[in-house]
């Protein structure tokens, strides 16, 4: 090909510096009469031979993505190539970008084994065959791949990819991002709960999802992505804020199986003014007298006394010292107390500050999370 069709080998060259851009060039060698010697170029100084490398002293990738691209580049006929685990010698970004470039062969037949959820994303295969070992005996099931597709379109009304849940047995579904990080966390060194198999992931928009227009759409994504022959685990529920929602529309989604945190929302699990000052300490850097403790209690006792910050609809003769913490909204008195300690310089932001605030209370008071930690146990037990 290098001697006789100079514009296949060109082409040749093209894609293997597509998929490896670090190689400039492949050249081949006559050493004797019947030996040949694969040269690679990781130059583009191609006038000094003492630069380039033999493919002996390369990567395994790189000789298996040359052998493909070859036979891609120089069969006349159609062909059945059989690529094992992509993944497994070439890094992320070259695997998909060897599918992209397997694509533009369309005259071919491709059988890819994978355990990537990047490589069948990019493939956009016509047949997924699913083998899966139980038992001793390893069973095959094909899987429709415009269901995976239409999928796809839910985990995408989810806020999550392929990838996000590739491999779970499982997933809880929680709020938002902040639930995602801390509720981990709390399971693990709180609850003391190994989270086998199961992964947490948040739901993108879940006000709109659930704001009774759209909260039907919730229970058929549920029900999508726990029936059915898919690459996808099951859900094993649903785990929100109850914040603004009526006791009316709480018990109506519990009915379809969404469950609610005992307080309106995170965040107010979060009010302990130690936690706060030292995390605000860390980054407020620039205050010529560091926040202290009472600083902090105080301005919580003072919202508590002026029953300011309240949930929507909630009125201030129904709160008391004992039901305080169910009656308002946790996020937004953080965001108020960083303004105000904090001469306007630092914003409030959920999914840093409320991880921070989460790794402080687990190291130092698990006490104080000891009732989330049983919600969330409770939950995962309940479901399994």
């Amino acid at each position: 090909m290098q001697g006789k069709i100079p514009g296949m080998f060109a082409q040749f060259n093209k894609l293997v510096s597509d998929i490896l851009p670090e190689i400039k060039w492949i050249s081949v060698v006559m050493r004797n009469d019947t030996n040949v010697e694969i040269l690679v170029w990781n130059t583009d100084n191609l006038h000094r031979n003492d630069l380039s490398l033999p493919l002996s002293s390369c990567g395994s990738g790189v000789s298996q993505v040359l052998a493909i691209l070859y036979i891609l580049v120089s069969s006349e006929e159609h062909r059945t190539l059989i690529i094992d685990e992509p993944q497994s010698f070439l890094h992320p970004g070259a695997a998909k970008k060897l599918i992209e470039i397997i694509k533009q062969f369309p005259q071919h037949q491709y059988f890819i084994a994978t355990h990537s959820p990047e490589i069948i994303a990019s493939a956009n295969p016509s047949t997924i065959i699913k083998l899966q070992y139980q038992d001793c005996e390893t069973t095959a099931s094909v899987i429709n791949p415009k269901e995976i597709e239409s999928q796809n379109e839910i985990l995408a009304e989810l806020g999550v990819r392929l990838s996000d849940v590739f491999g779970a047995d499982s997933i809880l579904w929680v709020e938002g991002q902040t639930e995602e990080k801390c509720f981990p966390l709390i399971l693990e060194k709180v609850a003391r709960t190994i989270l086998m198999g199961i992964k947490i992931l948040s739901v993108n928009s879940t006000d709109a999802l659930l704001d009774g227009k759209r909260s039907d759409l919730v229970f058929d994504i549920y029900k999508k992505l726990t029936t059915g022959a898919t690459l996808f685990p099951p859900a094993i529920g649903f785990i929100f804020d109850r914040e603004s929602k009526t006791e009316t529309k709480i018990q109506e989604l519990k009915k379809r199986g969404v469950t609610f945190l005992h307080l309106p929302m995170y965040e107010n699990y979060l009010l302990y003014s130690e936690a706060i000052s030292v995390v605000i300490n860390e980054e407020a850097t620039w205050l010529e007298t560091p926040i202290n403790i009472t600083q902090v209690q105080e301005y919580l006792d003072k919202i508590k006394q002026e029953k300011s910050y309240l949930l929507q609809g909630v009125k201030r003769e129904e709160v008391s010292d004992n039901n305080w913490l169910s009656k308002i909204h946790g996020a937004n008195i953080l965001s108020s107390l960083f303004q105000e300690l904090c001469e306007n310089k630092l914003e409030f932001r959920k999914t840093k500050h409320s991880k921070k605030l989460t790794e402080w209370l687990v190291e130092n008071k698990p006490d104080l999370l000891s009732e989330l930690a049983e919600e969330l146990r409770n939950f995962l037990h309940k479901s399994q």
